[in-house]
């Protein structure tokens, strides 16, 4: 079976924001560096700061593209929350919130997987635990992709669909690539 896209999706930018660049050394996107998690529940541990988790939130079906049994225009909110810890916390949040929103600016079809993700705000954070503070940037996306409902057992979307305006929508289906078994 098929993973369901949001998860494919979650997996996709947890990838880009840990995988470095081709450089000798290598560098990462964001200070986290392979401390990105493609989860809501991960544990958080000090010692291991700057770190980042990806999870979805909620999403709606356009109205325009919401077809029983065909085609449908997902909008889906996607988080990326960055900690950081101690006297540098806000600033290492601030630091990792424009990484991270840099390295997804640099790349908003994810690899060709959705047809946009944007960045719609940022909220910070701050919690104090004893001796501890801990900060975190909230990142908020916007990502829009289409699937196609097929029928099998479980009523998961079975196909993502993929294709970039001008070539998107109702009559260009046939230039779609199917994208469920890249991850």
């Amino acid at each position: 079976m098929a993973a369901h896209p949001r998860k494919i999706i979650r997996a996709a930018v947890a990838a880009l924001l840990v995988t470095p660049d081709e450089s000798d050394p290598p560098v990462f996107p964001t200070s986290a560096k392979a401390r990105f998690y493609d989860s809501r529940d991960f544990s958080l541990d000090v010692r291991t700061m700057p770190v980042g988790v990806v999870y979805s939130g909620d999403e709606r079906i356009d109205p325009d593209y919401r077809h029983d049994g065909g085609v449908r225009r997902r909008i889906m909110e996607l988080r990326v929350e960055f900690y950081g810890v101690g006297d540098a916390g806000a600033e290492a949040v601030d630091d990792g919130a424009f990484e991270v929103e840099s390295a997804i600016h640099a790349n908003p079809t994810i690899n060709k997987l959705v047809e946009w993700c944007t960045l719609t705000g940022t909220a910070i954070a701050f919690a104090e635990q004893g001796e501890v503070s801990l900060w975190t940037a909230i990142l908020t996306f916007e990502v829009i992709y289409y699937t196609h409902m097929a029928a099998d057992e479980t009523g998961r979307p079975t196909t993502v669909l993929l294709g970039f305006d001008p070539e998107t929508g109702p009559g260009n289906e046939p230039d779609y690539i199917d994208v469920t078994d890249v991850i």
